[in-house]
Protein backbone atom coordinates (compact mmCIF):
# COMPACT_ATOMS: atom_id res chain seq x y z
CA UNK A 1 0.00 0.00 0.00
CA UNK A 2 1.41 3.21 -1.11
CA UNK A 3 5.04 3.59 0.33
CA UNK A 4 4.89 -0.33 1.67
CA UNK A 5 6.65 0.82 4.78
CA UNK A 6 9.80 2.09 3.55
CA UNK A 7 11.88 4.37 5.76
CA UNK A 8 12.14 8.06 4.39
CA UNK A 9 15.36 9.98 5.62
CA UNK A 10 13.53 13.76 6.05
CA UNK A 11 15.61 16.71 6.35
CA UNK A 12 14.55 19.27 9.58
CA UNK A 13 15.40 21.90 11.19
CA UNK A 14 14.14 23.89 14.44
CA UNK A 15 11.40 26.39 13.27
CA UNK A 16 9.23 27.07 15.92
CA UNK A 17 6.52 26.02 15.81
CA UNK A 18 6.56 24.03 12.93
CA UNK A 19 9.81 21.71 13.86
CA UNK A 20 11.20 21.64 17.27
CA UNK A 21 14.54 19.36 18.01
CA UNK A 22 15.13 18.16 21.11
CA UNK A 23 19.09 17.29 21.76
CA UNK A 24 21.29 15.53 24.60
CA UNK A 25 23.82 17.72 26.08
CA UNK A 26 26.34 15.79 23.94
CA UNK A 27 24.32 17.34 21.26
CA UNK A 28 22.67 14.55 19.89
CA UNK A 29 18.94 14.25 18.55
CA UNK A 30 16.47 12.25 20.98
CA UNK A 31 13.11 13.60 20.26
CA UNK A 32 11.25 16.22 17.88
CA UNK A 33 7.92 17.22 17.86
CA UNK A 34 5.81 20.43 16.12
CA UNK A 35 2.87 20.98 13.76
CA UNK A 36 4.97 19.34 10.61
CA UNK A 37 6.15 16.27 13.02
CA UNK A 38 2.07 15.84 13.45
CA UNK A 39 1.95 16.23 9.67
CA UNK A 40 4.58 13.69 9.40
CA UNK A 41 2.54 11.43 11.61
CA UNK A 42 -0.30 11.36 9.89
CA UNK A 43 1.53 10.92 6.64
CA UNK A 44 3.36 8.22 7.61
CA UNK A 45 -0.10 6.42 9.23
CA UNK A 46 -1.93 7.20 5.62
CA UNK A 47 0.81 6.35 2.70
CA UNK A 48 2.68 3.14 5.15
CA UNK A 49 5.96 4.66 5.50
CA UNK A 50 8.34 5.30 8.84
CA UNK A 51 10.94 8.43 8.76
CA UNK A 52 13.63 9.29 10.80
CA UNK A 53 14.79 13.27 11.02
CA UNK A 54 18.18 14.31 9.43
CA UNK A 55 19.84 17.84 10.44
CA UNK A 56 21.92 20.35 8.26
CA UNK A 57 25.40 20.24 9.02
CA UNK A 58 25.62 23.50 8.60
CA UNK A 59 22.58 24.64 10.17
CA UNK A 60 21.36 26.50 6.90
CA UNK A 61 18.03 26.18 5.10
CA UNK A 62 19.49 26.45 2.29
CA UNK A 63 20.95 29.11 -0.22
CA UNK A 64 22.48 28.45 -3.50
CA UNK A 65 26.45 29.45 -3.88
CA UNK A 66 27.95 30.84 -6.57
CA UNK A 67 29.95 28.03 -7.18
CA UNK A 68 26.69 25.76 -7.90
CA UNK A 69 26.15 24.28 -4.48
CA UNK A 70 23.40 24.12 -2.60
CA UNK A 71 23.96 24.38 1.10
CA UNK A 72 21.79 23.31 3.96
CA UNK A 73 18.69 21.24 3.34
CA UNK A 74 18.34 21.92 0.04
CA UNK A 75 21.77 20.96 -0.70
CA UNK A 76 20.35 17.73 1.56
CA UNK A 77 17.82 17.26 -0.95
CA UNK A 78 19.57 18.45 -4.29
CA UNK A 79 22.23 15.48 -3.34
CA UNK A 80 19.88 13.30 -2.64
CA UNK A 81 20.99 12.34 0.77
CA UNK A 82 17.58 12.57 2.35
CA UNK A 83 13.90 11.69 0.86
CA UNK A 84 12.30 15.08 1.66
CA UNK A 85 13.01 18.35 3.94
CA UNK A 86 10.24 19.71 5.79
CA UNK A 87 11.04 22.91 6.33
CA UNK A 88 8.99 24.62 5.39
CA UNK A 89 10.58 26.52 2.94
CA UNK A 90 9.90 29.82 0.48
CA UNK A 91 9.76 28.61 -3.27
CA UNK A 92 12.13 30.55 -4.69
CA UNK A 93 12.97 31.06 -8.20
CA UNK A 94 16.95 30.07 -7.54
CA UNK A 95 16.08 27.08 -5.68
CA UNK A 96 14.12 25.62 -8.05
CA UNK A 97 16.72 24.03 -10.58
CA UNK A 98 18.13 22.37 -6.97
CA UNK A 99 15.04 20.86 -5.43
CA UNK A 100 11.20 20.02 -6.28
CA UNK A 101 8.25 21.32 -3.87
CA UNK A 102 5.30 20.57 -2.61
CA UNK A 103 2.20 22.07 -3.30
CA UNK A 104 2.00 24.75 -1.28
CA UNK A 105 1.35 24.25 2.37
CA UNK A 106 0.30 28.15 2.64
CA UNK A 107 1.54 31.76 1.82
CA UNK A 108 3.23 34.50 4.20
CA UNK A 109 5.46 37.47 4.16
CA UNK A 110 8.58 38.49 5.64
CA UNK A 111 9.00 41.94 7.17
CA UNK A 112 10.58 43.75 9.67
CA UNK A 113 10.65 42.65 13.51
CA UNK A 114 11.39 45.16 16.32
CA UNK A 115 11.07 46.38 19.87
CA UNK A 116 7.63 47.81 20.54
CA UNK A 117 8.02 51.67 20.30
CA UNK A 118 6.90 53.76 23.61
CA UNK A 119 5.58 57.29 24.28
CA UNK A 120 8.75 58.77 25.56
CA UNK A 121 9.31 62.03 27.24
CA UNK A 122 9.62 64.77 25.38
CA UNK A 123 10.63 67.70 27.09
CA UNK A 124 10.04 70.05 23.95
CA UNK A 125 6.57 68.03 23.42
CA UNK A 126 5.21 72.31 23.49
CA UNK A 127 6.90 72.86 20.41
CA UNK A 128 5.81 70.34 18.41
CA UNK A 129 2.28 71.80 17.06
CA UNK A 130 4.42 73.67 14.69
CA UNK A 131 7.20 72.19 12.42
CA UNK A 132 10.84 73.45 12.93
CA UNK A 133 10.58 75.38 9.59
CA UNK A 134 7.39 76.96 11.08
CA UNK A 135 9.08 77.81 14.54
CA UNK A 136 11.75 79.59 12.35
CA UNK A 137 9.45 81.83 9.73
CA UNK A 138 7.67 82.89 12.50
CA UNK A 139 10.63 84.15 14.44
CA UNK A 140 12.10 85.73 10.91
CA UNK A 141 9.26 87.40 9.96
CA UNK A 142 8.31 88.49 13.46
CA UNK A 143 12.05 90.26 13.56
CA UNK A 144 11.40 91.48 9.54
CA UNK A 145 8.41 92.83 11.10
CA UNK A 146 9.95 94.39 14.05
CA UNK A 147 12.38 96.42 12.35
CA UNK A 148 10.23 97.71 9.53
CA UNK A 149 7.85 99.12 12.47
CA UNK A 150 10.32 100.37 14.09
CA UNK A 151 11.45 102.03 10.32
CA UNK A 152 7.91 103.08 9.88
CA UNK A 153 8.08 105.19 13.55
CA UNK A 154 11.33 106.63 12.78
CA UNK A 155 9.76 108.63 9.34
CA UNK A 156 6.43 109.47 11.51
CA UNK A 157 9.08 111.17 13.52
CA UNK A 158 11.10 112.78 11.22
CA UNK A 159 8.76 113.91 8.69
CA UNK A 160 6.12 114.62 11.31
CA UNK A 161 2.88 113.32 10.21
CA UNK A 162 0.12 114.10 12.27
CA UNK A 163 -2.31 111.55 13.45
CA UNK A 164 -5.79 111.24 12.24
CA UNK A 165 -8.73 113.29 12.73
CA UNK A 166 -10.34 112.72 16.09
CA UNK A 167 -7.59 111.95 18.14
CA UNK A 168 -7.66 114.08 20.82
CA UNK A 169 -4.55 116.98 21.51
CA UNK A 170 -4.24 116.00 25.28
CA UNK A 171 -4.82 111.60 24.08
CA UNK A 172 -1.64 112.50 21.76
CA UNK A 173 0.51 114.13 23.74
CA UNK A 174 -0.24 111.43 26.50
CA UNK A 175 0.91 108.86 23.85
CA UNK A 176 3.95 110.78 22.84
CA UNK A 177 5.93 109.74 20.20
CA UNK A 178 6.32 106.14 20.96
CA UNK A 179 2.53 105.68 20.21
CA UNK A 180 3.63 105.19 16.70
CA UNK A 181 5.04 101.84 16.58
CA UNK A 182 5.63 99.09 19.93
CA UNK A 183 7.80 96.58 18.59
CA UNK A 184 6.39 94.72 21.74
CA UNK A 185 2.63 95.35 20.08
CA UNK A 186 3.76 92.20 17.89
CA UNK A 187 4.68 89.91 21.36
CA UNK A 188 1.47 91.09 23.37
CA UNK A 189 -0.75 89.80 19.86
CA UNK A 190 1.37 86.50 19.63
CA UNK A 191 0.40 85.86 23.53
CA UNK A 192 -3.29 87.42 23.43
CA UNK A 193 -2.27 89.99 25.46
CA UNK A 194 -4.43 93.71 24.56
CA UNK A 195 -2.30 96.83 23.07
CA UNK A 196 -3.37 99.80 25.21
CA UNK A 197 -2.71 102.45 23.01
CA UNK A 198 -3.05 101.91 19.04
CA UNK A 199 -0.70 103.33 15.97
CA UNK A 200 -1.34 107.53 15.83
CA UNK A 201 -1.15 106.79 12.20
CA UNK A 202 -3.25 104.99 9.47
CA UNK A 203 -0.21 102.96 8.44
CA UNK A 204 0.97 101.68 11.70
CA UNK A 205 -2.77 100.38 11.80
CA UNK A 206 -2.82 98.63 8.76
CA UNK A 207 0.40 96.76 9.56
CA UNK A 208 -0.53 96.00 13.40
CA UNK A 209 -4.03 94.98 11.69
CA UNK A 210 -2.14 92.37 9.60
CA UNK A 211 -0.59 90.99 12.38
CA UNK A 212 -3.53 90.77 14.65
CA UNK A 213 -5.19 88.43 11.82
CA UNK A 214 -2.21 86.55 11.91
CA UNK A 215 -1.97 86.07 15.73
CA UNK A 216 -5.39 85.09 15.85
CA UNK A 217 -4.98 82.39 13.25
CA UNK A 218 -1.45 81.16 14.79
CA UNK A 219 -3.08 81.41 18.39
CA UNK A 220 -6.00 78.97 17.28
CA UNK A 221 -3.53 76.67 15.55
CA UNK A 222 -1.39 76.07 17.97
CA UNK A 223 -4.09 75.49 21.19
CA UNK A 224 -5.85 73.03 19.10
CA UNK A 225 -3.14 71.34 18.15
CA UNK A 226 -1.05 70.96 21.24
CA UNK A 227 -4.44 70.06 23.44
CA UNK A 228 -4.83 67.31 20.78
CA UNK A 229 -1.54 66.35 21.76
CA UNK A 230 -1.74 66.32 25.35
CA UNK A 231 -4.59 64.43 25.44
CA UNK A 232 -3.92 61.98 22.98
CA UNK A 233 -0.27 61.45 22.95
CA UNK A 234 1.27 59.89 19.90
CA UNK A 235 4.10 57.53 19.85
CA UNK A 236 6.63 58.06 17.24
CA UNK A 237 7.38 55.20 15.43
CA UNK A 238 10.70 55.35 14.00
CA UNK A 239 11.24 52.03 11.35
CA UNK A 240 8.51 51.02 9.29
CA UNK A 241 10.52 50.06 5.78
CA UNK A 242 13.54 48.61 4.82
CA UNK A 243 14.66 52.41 3.65
CA UNK A 244 13.49 53.81 7.45
CA UNK A 245 15.96 50.96 8.53
CA UNK A 246 18.86 52.08 7.09
CA UNK A 247 18.31 55.93 7.14
CA UNK A 248 17.24 55.88 11.63
CA UNK A 249 20.43 54.66 12.47
CA UNK A 250 19.46 53.86 16.00
CA UNK A 251 18.91 49.86 15.55
CA UNK A 252 20.55 47.63 13.98
CA UNK A 253 19.70 44.63 12.28
CA UNK A 254 19.77 40.68 11.85
CA UNK A 255 19.25 38.34 9.42
CA UNK A 256 18.08 34.83 9.39
CA UNK A 257 21.21 32.76 8.61
CA UNK A 258 21.01 30.25 5.52
CA UNK A 259 17.41 31.25 4.33
CA UNK A 260 15.71 32.80 1.95
CA UNK A 261 16.01 36.22 2.90
CA UNK A 262 19.71 35.58 3.56
CA UNK A 263 20.04 34.79 0.09
CA UNK A 264 17.51 37.45 -1.39
CA UNK A 265 19.65 40.14 0.09
CA UNK A 266 23.02 38.46 -0.19
CA UNK A 267 22.90 38.57 -3.70
CA UNK A 268 21.66 42.12 -4.09
CA UNK A 269 24.05 44.47 -5.67
CA UNK A 270 22.83 47.92 -4.86
CA UNK A 271 19.77 49.96 -3.43
CA UNK A 272 18.49 49.78 0.05
CA UNK A 273 18.74 45.71 -0.42
CA UNK A 274 22.63 45.96 -0.83
CA UNK A 275 22.70 48.37 2.78
CA UNK A 276 20.75 45.92 4.53
CA UNK A 277 22.53 43.18 3.81
CA UNK A 278 25.81 45.30 4.41
CA UNK A 279 24.75 46.39 7.74
CA UNK A 280 23.33 42.93 9.01
CA UNK A 281 24.23 40.56 11.51
CA UNK A 282 23.05 37.37 11.18
CA UNK A 283 20.89 35.14 13.94
CA UNK A 284 19.73 31.10 14.05
CA UNK A 285 16.38 32.31 14.18
CA UNK A 286 14.01 35.05 15.75
CA UNK A 287 12.50 32.78 18.27
CA UNK A 288 16.27 32.03 19.66
CA UNK A 289 16.92 35.59 19.96
CA UNK A 290 13.39 36.48 21.27
CA UNK A 291 14.80 38.25 24.44
CA UNK A 292 17.73 39.86 23.09
CA UNK A 293 15.45 41.78 20.43
CA UNK A 294 13.81 43.84 23.54
CA UNK A 295 16.71 43.97 25.73
CA UNK A 296 19.28 44.86 23.01
CA UNK A 297 16.95 47.19 20.60
CA UNK A 298 17.55 45.49 17.56
CA UNK A 299 15.14 44.57 14.65
CA UNK A 300 15.12 40.96 12.58
CA UNK A 301 14.31 40.35 9.08
CA UNK A 302 11.88 37.34 9.40
CA UNK A 303 8.60 36.02 8.75
CA UNK A 304 4.80 37.73 9.85
CA UNK A 305 4.28 34.02 11.56
CA UNK A 306 7.37 33.93 13.09
CA UNK A 307 6.81 37.52 14.98
CA UNK A 308 3.17 36.31 15.15
CA UNK A 309 4.02 33.65 17.50
CA UNK A 310 6.55 35.29 19.11
CA UNK A 311 3.97 38.37 20.05
CA UNK A 312 1.08 35.65 21.44
CA UNK A 313 3.60 33.41 23.76
CA UNK A 314 4.88 36.77 24.49
CA UNK A 315 1.50 38.37 25.88
CA UNK A 316 0.11 34.86 27.38
CA UNK A 317 3.45 35.13 29.29
CA UNK A 318 3.10 39.00 30.55
CA UNK A 319 0.22 40.23 29.64
CA UNK A 320 2.46 42.96 27.68
CA UNK A 321 2.96 44.34 23.99
CA UNK A 322 6.93 44.21 23.42
CA UNK A 323 6.91 43.91 19.83
CA UNK A 324 6.12 45.72 16.79
CA UNK A 325 5.38 44.52 13.33
CA UNK A 326 6.55 47.32 11.01
CA UNK A 327 3.66 48.31 7.97
CA UNK A 328 6.50 47.08 5.36
CA UNK A 329 6.62 43.59 3.44
CA UNK A 330 9.29 42.07 2.05
CA UNK A 331 7.79 39.93 0.11
CA UNK A 332 5.02 36.95 0.22
CA UNK A 333 5.56 33.80 -1.07
CA UNK A 334 4.38 30.10 -1.11
CA UNK A 335 6.01 28.11 1.47
CA UNK A 336 6.03 24.09 0.89
CA UNK A 337 8.47 20.89 1.39
CA UNK A 338 10.96 20.27 -0.59
CA UNK A 339 12.07 17.32 -2.28
CA UNK A 340 14.96 15.88 -4.63
CA UNK A 341 14.49 16.63 -8.18
CA UNK A 342 11.84 14.02 -9.79
CA UNK A 343 10.95 12.48 -7.02
CA UNK A 344 8.27 9.93 -7.32
CA UNK A 345 6.68 10.05 -3.56
CA UNK A 346 5.67 14.39 -4.32
CA UNK A 347 2.32 12.98 -5.68
CA UNK A 348 1.39 11.30 -2.98
CA UNK A 349 2.29 13.89 -0.54
CA UNK A 350 0.81 16.61 -3.04
CA UNK A 351 -2.87 14.31 -2.42
CA UNK A 352 -2.61 14.40 1.00
CA UNK A 353 -1.50 18.43 1.32
CA UNK A 354 -4.25 18.76 -0.69
CA UNK A 355 -6.96 17.45 1.14
CA UNK A 356 -5.55 18.84 4.88
CA UNK A 357 -5.99 22.10 3.06
CA UNK A 358 -9.44 21.77 1.70
CA UNK A 359 -10.52 20.74 5.35
CA UNK A 360 -8.29 24.15 6.91
CA UNK A 361 -6.36 21.74 9.16
CA UNK A 362 -3.17 23.42 8.18
CA UNK A 363 -4.32 26.88 8.74
CA UNK A 364 -6.60 25.57 11.97
CA UNK A 365 -2.85 24.21 13.46
CA UNK A 366 -1.68 27.69 12.85
CA UNK A 367 -3.96 29.70 14.66
CA UNK A 368 -3.92 27.43 17.80
CA UNK A 369 -0.16 28.28 17.69
CA UNK A 370 -0.66 32.08 18.18
CA UNK A 371 -3.88 32.63 20.64
CA UNK A 372 -2.81 35.81 21.68
CA UNK A 373 -1.22 37.24 18.47
CA UNK A 374 -4.12 39.93 17.76
CA UNK A 375 -3.83 41.59 20.97
CA UNK A 376 -0.70 43.63 20.04
CA UNK A 377 -1.79 43.75 16.30
CA UNK A 378 -2.41 47.50 16.89
CA UNK A 379 -0.78 51.10 16.67
CA UNK A 380 1.93 51.39 19.59
CA UNK A 381 0.21 53.90 22.05
CA UNK A 382 -3.72 51.94 21.33
CA UNK A 383 -3.24 48.56 23.33
CA UNK A 384 -5.68 49.72 25.54
CA UNK A 385 -8.00 51.47 23.20
CA UNK A 386 -8.25 55.00 22.75
CA UNK A 387 -8.99 56.88 26.15
CA UNK A 388 -7.94 60.10 27.62
CA UNK A 389 -4.46 60.58 29.44
CA UNK A 390 -4.12 62.36 32.95
CA UNK A 391 -0.97 64.17 32.41
CA UNK A 392 2.02 64.03 34.98
CA UNK A 393 4.88 65.67 35.66
CA UNK A 394 6.79 64.13 33.66
CA UNK A 395 4.47 65.36 30.57
CA UNK A 396 4.55 68.89 31.51
CA UNK A 397 8.47 69.01 32.53
CA UNK A 398 9.35 71.30 29.27
CA UNK A 399 6.64 73.78 30.28
CA UNK A 400 8.08 73.95 33.41
CA UNK A 401 11.81 73.95 32.79
CA UNK A 402 10.57 76.82 30.11
CA UNK A 403 9.24 78.66 33.35
CA UNK A 404 12.27 78.17 35.28
CA UNK A 405 14.09 79.47 31.90
CA UNK A 406 12.32 82.73 31.52
CA UNK A 407 12.52 83.46 35.57
CA UNK A 408 16.13 82.78 35.39
CA UNK A 409 16.47 85.10 32.51
CA UNK A 410 14.52 87.77 34.51
CA UNK A 411 16.44 88.10 37.31
CA UNK A 412 19.44 88.11 35.24
CA UNK A 413 18.10 90.82 33.00
CA UNK A 414 17.07 93.15 36.13
CA UNK A 415 20.72 92.34 37.72
CA UNK A 416 22.53 94.13 34.20
CA UNK A 417 19.68 97.00 34.45
CA UNK A 418 20.57 97.48 38.71
CA UNK A 419 24.66 97.39 37.76
CA UNK A 420 24.05 99.65 34.20
CA UNK A 421 21.64 101.81 36.70
CA UNK A 422 24.69 102.09 39.03
CA UNK A 423 27.18 103.16 36.34
CA UNK A 424 24.71 105.69 35.15
CA UNK A 425 23.93 107.18 38.60
CA UNK A 426 28.05 107.21 39.43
Amino acid sequence: MALAGKHLKVAAGIWVPYVLLNHDEDGKLIGYSGILIEFMDLFAKRLNFTYSIVEAADGEWGRILSNGSATGMVGLCHRKEVDMALGPFSITRVRLPFVDYSVPLFMDGSGIFLPRPTLERDLAGFAKPFAWQVWLGIMIFLAASMTIGLAINYLVQRWGLKPQSGVGQSHRRARGRQATFKAVWLIQLLLAEPVDVPPMVLTGKIFLGTWMLVAVILSSAYQGILTSLLAVPKVEIPVDSLQDLVDYGKIPWANEYGTSLHQMFGDSKSGVHKKINDGAFLVVASWDVRERIKKEKFAVLCDFYSMKKIISDDFSALGECNYYIAKQTIWYTNFAFAFPKHSPIIPLFDKLITMMKEGGLINRYRGMSIPNATHCMVRPGKEGGTKSLVLSMDDLTGIFLLVVGGVTLGIFAIIIELILHKLKKD
